[in-house]
């Protein structure tokens, strides 16, 4: 560092915090990005501001604000703390390769994201991907302690992902049986048919839902009852805690499924499953992606994001043509 800079070690050391809180508006959020108290942020912004000779923060009863200077340090300290990373990455050798660690939900997984995850290889080869099934949400804080990047979802998304999430797409449920069963049993003419039939469930499809969820939705879309008098028809049957799981059962001739059709896109195409009744309804809960604090700037959560982003987009158009083709959708 040459001897006459302004950029002392003080002023080198406090950028991180810096960027962190400008990038959050709050010193709060930055302490835990950083894995560090609120106080020590604050510290090493006072220190800042000491250093450099102006206040870089509004302090305002909503959150913080960035004064006119902060904003122009803001914008060069982020490019260049992401040129130091991107920098960083690309001289390391080989075998320091870049992990990327993935929580999904399980059926979601095995069924839609591993048949698909071979593409992001081939296009980031130095990327290595470590996926594990995870059935319902995580906070913040154990995503941290568990070092998972992003999390994948099929949830009924509330305020709790709000500032974290990333839409990926929605969902349609449909009543779907093997060819076998559908030639042992009589057609469904009307819901209350479905009471003599044996229903397969998951039992668990989103956090907090009920065992018959997806049934009694279905249920009540189908036959726009708001009175709930039709859910009584969906409440029995064999319960599994995977949709997975409900959806080989129903392969296996023992029942009708409430699928998610984006689990079934091939089944349904090669007639492996059939609908039981040509009605695919919108599902309230859907797919999405939160992304760890921590790891937004990482070039793989960055590309992994946008890798899904465009899959899915292309997906639910192929999707929601193929079911056009065999249900209504309401």
């Amino acid at each position: 560092m040459p001897k006459n800079t302004l950029v002392t070690p003080l002023i080198l050391h406090a950028m991180p915090y810096f960027e962190a809180a400008a990038r959050n508006r709050s010193f709060t959020r930055a302490a835990e990005e950083l894995h560090v108290t609120q106080g020590a942020v604050s510290q090493q912004i006072k220190g800042l501001e000491e250093q450099v000779g102006v206040q870089l923060f509004k302090r305002l009863a909503r959150g913080l604000e960035l004064t006119q200077e902060g904003e122009r340090l803001f914008r060069v300290v982020h490019l260049a703390l992401g040129e130091i990373e991107t920098t960083v990455r690309a001289i390391q050798p080989a075998a320091m390769a870049e992990a990327l660690v993935i929580r999904s939900s399980p059926s979601f997984s095995m069924m839609w994201l591993m048949p698909r995850l071979s593409r992001f290889s081939r296009l980031y080869p130095d990327i290595e991907i470590r996926l594990r099934g995870e059935l319902f949400g995580m906070s913040m804080s154990r995503m941290n302690l568990e070092g998972v990047d992003v999390l994948v979802l099929y949830e009924q998304f509330s305020s709790r992902y709000e500032q974290e999430l990333t839409p990926l797409m929605g969902e349609y449920l449909l009543p779907v049986a093997s060819p076998g069963f559908l030639q042992e049993h009589p057609v469904v003419q009307d819901t209350a048919a479905f009471q003599k039939l044996n229903l397969l469930h998951d039992d668990a499809p989103w956090e907090g839902a009920a065992a018959y969820a997806e049934w009694a939705e279905w249920l009540r879309l189908a036959t726009q009852d708001r009175s709930g008098a039709v859910e009584q028809y969906g409440t029995h049957g064999h319960q599994y805690n995977l949709a997975q799981l409900a959806i080989n059962a129903a392969l296996h001739g023992e029942g009708i499924a409430m699928a998610r059709t984006s689990l079934i896109r091939e089944e349904l195409a090669a007639q492996r499953l059939l609908p039981v009744v040509p009605l695919a309804t919108k599902a309230s809960a859907s797919y999405g992606l939160v992304q760890n604090n921590n790891a937004r700037n990482s070039r793989a959560v960055g590309l992994f994001t946008e890798w899904i982003r465009e899959e899915c987009r292309a997906f639910e158009a192929e999707r929601n043509g193929l079911l056009a083709s065999m249900a209504r959708l309401v």
